[in-house]
């Protein structure tokens, strides 16, 4: 296929693809990381050269400084061949200062636990919570669904406590702004954290609000959410009348997999009509492998037609 299979250094084929995304997630940098794959990885995208890689989130373990210094070393070597778009997971905030910003007095402490949470990410990652990145044929707007213990987060499932998403209102306007200034024939894409389909699994919605959110992304005209969090590699779709999602959960490149699993990321090609999905599985001793593909017709095909 166009695309795939070229040298470092040499220059692309014209190809059908307007975006090709490579979509990685929980990389967990700590004693889960595992050196062999995460070399594998960053091979793979020199190999391909994709138009960007998206970072869903959980960077890190235990959101300590060393685990953040090896991923931003990581970061930064991915940056030399792709541009790169982050968003933190719940592992990358300090829980302490969740806790510490919900109990705070009239909100007398409430900013100064917003920024300890954050501090760690911020320090070594980005400013930006939610970035956005455009790249020719696609946006990507990232979305803070990370928020630790929050009024919002909470569910009945005591399991869930400090670990489920949310996405808050702010983040959708913000969104909307985003789509609303991109080129009018880019791929609108949504990317967060927290998984908005159930995992298969796990049995658990990684966001408290999911339906809120699914709406509120299709009328804003997004095609395709990546997503984190579960552990397992999945594609989705979320039907809305004629607004339907795609929706590209990716697993894990740490050996926290679920049992049966493997860790794995996809990697997402847009055509002008098609939007392409392959999930890359990793098979010990043979690098990462494609393990599933799944193609959809785009929202603008169906316009046209």
């Amino acid at each position: 296929m166009a695309g795939r299979g070229l040298e470092p250094g040499c220059v692309r084929v014209e190809s059908l693809f307007v975006a090709t995304l490579v979509h990685i997630s929980d990389l967990h940098f700590g004693r889960p990381a595992v050196a062999e794959r995460l070399d594998a990885l960053k091979g793979f995208i020199a190999e391909i050269r994709p138009d960007a890689v998206a970072v869903s989130g959980d960077l890190t373990q235990r959101c300590t400084n060393r685990e953040f210094s090896n991923a931003r070393a990581y970061l930064d070597s991915i940056g030399e061949i792709a541009p790169y778009t982050v968003v933190p997971g719940n592992h990358d905030i300090r829980w302490l200062g969740a806790v510490a910003r919900n109990l705070g007095l009239a909100g007398l402490f409430r900013e100064q636990a917003h920024k300890f949470k954050y501090s760690r990410y911020v320090r070594h990652i980005s400013e930006d919570l939610s970035p956005s990145l455009e790249v020719e044929g696609a946006i990507i707007a990232g979305v803070n669904t990370a928020h630790g213990i929050t009024r919002g987060s909470i569910t009945r499932r005591l399991r869930d406590l400090g670990v489920i998403g949310q996405v808050k209102h702010a983040d959708v306007m913000r969104v909307r702004q985003i789509f609303e200034h991109a080129a009018p024939d880019a791929c609108r894409v949504v990317m967060m954290h927290h998984n908005p389909v159930r995992g298969p699994l796990s049995g658990r919605h990684g966001l408290a609000n999911t339906e809120q959110a699914l709406h509120a992304f299709a009328d804003l005209g997004t095609e395709l959410i990546l997503s984190g969090h579960d552990h397992q590699d999945a594609i989705h779709t979320f039907e809305r009348g004629a607004r339907g999602l795609i929706i590209s959960t990716a697993g894990t490149i740490s050996n926290r997999i679920r049992p049966g699993r493997a860790s794995s990321f996809n990697l997402v090609e847009i055509e002008d009509h098609e939007l392409h999905i392959t999930a890359y599985a990793w098979r010990k001793g043979k690098d990462f492998m494609p393990s599933e593909d799944r193609t959809f017709l785009r929202r603008t095909a169906s316009r046209q037609a």
